[in-house]
């Protein structure tokens, strides 16, 4: 068996994390201290996973530092093996992304985002579980183990109350997910 080890390096991350949530992250001579500034404020982990790439390579990725699950309030990062949990609250037909936590100790308003690999296959599989009433759509985007381009994907909407599951044929190391919307009666329920 083949293990390919990468080490993250906190500073890539964060700047592509910004520039596709097109958000702004305070640079100084030491970027890693800026993360650990920020994770004062907001909830942070830090990362490790081992992924199969297929019959025989694995694929192995740790992080230097903590790195933020929610960024700005707009953009959620998952990574595989992860059980995400992020509160918010619908005012007026629009979601807020409040902040993440490591429980849920409100299910009431928590959206709930599993990432994993299917057991003994290269494949992926995310479950969302919306508490609200509304139904709920994001853009979502991910980051494959050979290449640290972001790539687009459809999303579907989540029902009110229910949960959804999105699947991929293939491995990947990180979810991005953002643009949260309530769907009104007027919008298409479809995936895209």
């Amino acid at each position: 068996m083949n293990v390919l080890r990468a080490r993250f390096r906190t500073r890539l991350i964060i700047a592509l994390l910004c520039l596709q949530a097109n958000l702004s992250f305070a640079q100084s001579a030491d970027s890693s201290l800026d993360v650990k500034e920020l994770c004062k404020q907001v909830f942070c982990r830090t990362p490790s996973f081992t992924l199969q790439l297929n019959n025989k390579d694995v694929f192995e990725g740790a992080f230097e530092t903590p790195l933020p699950v929610l960024i700005n309030k707009k953009l959620i990062s998952v990574f595989p093996g992860e059980t995400v949990f992020i509160e918010a609250s619908i005012n007026n037909g629009a979601i807020r992304l409040e902040q993440a936590v490591s429980t849920n100790a409100h299910p009431e308003r928590t959206l709930v985002f599993k990432f994993q690999q299917m057991d003994k296959k290269k494949d992926m599989l995310l479950e969302v579980e919306n508490p609200f009433p509304e139904d709920i759509k994001f853009k979502m985007g991910y980051m494959q183990t050979n290449s640290s381009k972001i790539y687009a994907t459809s999303s579907c909407p989540v029902s009110g109350k229910l949960k959804l599951f999105e699947h991929w044929p293939y491995p990947i190391y990180q979810l991005l997910i953002t643009q949260a919307k309530v769907l009104s009666q007027s919008d298409k329920k479809v995936c895209n």
